[in-house]
């Protein structure tokens, strides 16, 4: 052990609903994968596959919080190519889910307005 102060993941409703589009869509195999990728979150909150994601407008982060999306491959084409957007609080060692999707569903990602109102929901 290093010491290191764990990090715990917090699954918002809105991860949860989104999450159950997603294995309905690419099937209960993904779960594994899905398991795989959080449990490196919890390692590594900022892997390679991931990338600071800018923020909806007029939404402002307290400052222990970021925001980022990570790619995660789970099959071909476009419905194979999944996304998890997540915050993380450095301060508190949390990790926060706030949706996944994969390009079928959004070509870039949620509507701004959505995401806007998921990312208030989640900070109040």
């Amino acid at each position: 052990m290093t010491g290191l102060t764990p990090f715990s993941i917090e699954k918002t409703d809105n991860f949860k609903r989104s999450l159950k589009k997603i294995v309905k869509a690419l099937g209960t195999g993904f779960t594994e994968l899905l398991i795989e990728a959080l449990e490196s979150l919890l390692n590594d909150q900022y892997p390679i596959n991931s990338r600071q994601e800018p923020l909806p407008a007029k939404i402002h982060l307290p400052e222990e919080w970021t925001f980022h999306k990570l790619e995660i491959k789970a099959g071909k084409g476009a419905s194979g190519q999944v996304r998890l957007m997540y915050l993380v609080n450095v301060d508190k060692y949390i990790i926060k889910l706030v949706w996944i999707y994969n390009h079928e569903q959004y070509e870039k990602r949620p509507a701004e307005k959505d995401l806007k109102n998921v990312i208030q929901e989640i900070l109040e």
